[in-house]
């Protein structure tokens, strides 16, 4: 396979100058660069990205780490990330960390290993121990962390404000007449399922209204059990007349379990979600939720990590996006 040398020989041009073009260096001008790109071509040359990178001290390669890439919401927000990536000169790789903190740090070495030049990540469930990623940060090496985030203090960080989501949804259930409020929570570990937790108790607590009970049930993520436990309640408290589930997946179990019960939505039960996930505008009956602007999310977190790449020394930035409610005929106003 030809090299640089026979790309100078045809080209007239000095190695140095060939090197300069495949450096991507503004010394080199818009006429010579092309004059070697079409003679790489013609050739059949193909640029060895990784020996340039360990001439360059950089890879262009982003590191991106998200729980699980099926998941609807962190797929729009990889789709967010890829339309701001790929208008720049950098590439990015893909990880999952699948909930764990074993393979969230597996995934962060192998970024290192391979000299990545900044990372975008999503913290695990799991994950409690920040030694790895402030041993990363000392380093310079950028990471924008995006909807859940570390307790660590100057990150870069693009987030959304789960707090008002949840307290938009619960206020929804409450204009659509409901009495009898029931929050199934996700794991309260997690930032912004507390958060959102939050944001029903005290919307509730603002209203003011006296005749108003309300319940919280934790998952144990496990939803055939889950259900269950959800059967029972449903049989003690008979009188549940709003449901705000943490996340539109979590929805869609309520809803088919209501459905077995022959409970009618919205006029027994009103139901709302969080995410805004593609399938919730598609169930019978359609949805209402909290669209989370995962692709806008997506693109932050892409705009401000290349921002750090071209500057190390910018003051950390913290982003936070506000939720939109979807009202749709699960809480459907005017119903009984």
């Amino acid at each position: 396979m030809a090299g640089i040398k026979e790309i100078a020989k045809r080209t007239g041009l000095s190695l140095a100058t060939v090197s300069r073009v495949f450096n991507d260096s503004a010394l080199v001008s818009p006429k010579t660069r092309q004059k070697v790109l079409k003679a790489a071509e013609e050739l059949e040359y193909r640029h060895n990205i990784t020996a340039a990178a360990l001439r360059s001290g950089k890879s262009k390669i982003i590191g991106v780490i998200v729980p699980e890439v099926n998941n609807y919401f962190f797929s729009g927000i990889i789709n967010g990330i890829e339309g701001i990536v790929s208008k720049s000169d950098y590439n990015i790789i893909i990880a999952q960390s699948h909930e764990s903190q074993e393979k969230e740090n597996e995934a962060l070495n192998s970024f290192l290993k391979l000299n990545v030049d900044g990372v975008l990540l999503s913290v695990s469930k799991q994950t409690t121990d920040f030694s790895l990623i402030e041993k990363i940060l000392k380093s310079k090496t950028p990471i924008v962390f995006f909807d859940r985030i570390p307790g660590l203090d100057s990150i870069n960080s693009v987030t959304l404000n789960d707090y008002m989501g949840g307290f938009m949804a619960t206020e929804h259930l409450l204009a659509s007449n409901c009495k009898n409020l029931l929050h199934i929570a996700g794991n309260p570990k997690v930032s912004i399922f507390k958060d959102r937790q939050r944001g029903f108790s005290n919307a509730i607590l603002k209203s003011g209204r006296k005749d108003i009970t309300s319940h919280i049930m934790e998952l144990t993520e496990d939803v055939e059990k889950d259900m269950k436990i959800l059967k029972k309640l449903f049989k003690v408290n008979p009188n549940v007349d709003g449901i705000f589930a943490y996340g539109d997946e979590t929805g869609l179990h309520v809803l088919n379990l209501l459905k077995d019960l022959n409970v009618n939505i919205p006029e027994k039960i009103k139901l709302i979600g969080f995410g805004n996930a593609n399938f919730s505008n598609l169930t019978q009956p359609k949805i209402s939720t909290i669209d989370q602007e995962c692709s806008k999310m997506g693109e932050l977190a892409a705009e401000l990590l290349l921002e750090n790449l071209n500057d190390k020394n910018i003051t950390p930035e913290t982003k936070i996006l506000s939720p939109r409610l979807i009202q749709r005929e699960s809480t459907q106003v005017g119903k009984p």
